[in-house]
Formats: C-alpha cells, structure tokens, sequence
C-alpha cells in the first residue's frame, strides 16, 4: 500500500521552484503570447489580429519544439501525480469506537 506524509508533501511543494517560462526569441515570443496562451485559455484566436511579418516559419517549429518538450513533458509529469495522489486510499490512524 502507498503511503503519503501529508507533511512532507506540503512542504516538498511549497519548497518547489515555480515553473518559469524558458526564453524565446522574438517572434516565438509573439507566437506564444498571441496564439498559445490565448488557445490554452479557451479564448478565440482570429487570423486577422495576427501580425504576420512578427514571426517566421522556424518560430513556428521553436514553439512546437518547446511545447513538445517543455508544456508537454510538464503537463504529464503533473497529470501522473495528481492521478497517484487521486488513487490513495485514505486511512485513519486513530479507533474510533462507536
């Protein structure tokens, strides 16, 4: 059976450093903010707000590579230890009589 230690789980993630956006050039910046973070929010993204001249195709495949390989690979790693964490089976430590 797993066990946790509530305490030792809190205070790992507090201790935790917050997740900070890695560095982008230009035009994967405005890719990013413009279209990635607006998508992610569930917000609508037209084709005509865009600037097209501020960014070119290889902005286009560094965000690629940086949600496969940073978003992605995050989104996982929390996704399977929020799913640990759903599968543990509370336990009390103290009887209780009734």
């Amino acid at each position: 059976m797993l066990q946790i230690n509530i305490k030792q789980l809190v205070a790992a993630v507090q201790d935790a450093t917050p997740f900070v956006k890695p560095e982008m050039n230009e035009g994967t910046s405005y890719l990013h903010s413009s279209i990635y973070n607006r998508l992610s929010r569930g917000w609508e993204v037209r084709l005509s707000d865009l600037d097209f001249n501020a960014f070119d195709s290889e902005d286009i495949s560094s965000l690629s590579c940086l949600y496969r390989d940073v978003y992605e690979q995050n989104n996982y790693k929390a996704n399977r230890i929020a799913d640990t964490l759903r599968n543990i089976v509370p336990v009390c430590k103290t009887t209780a009589y009734v």
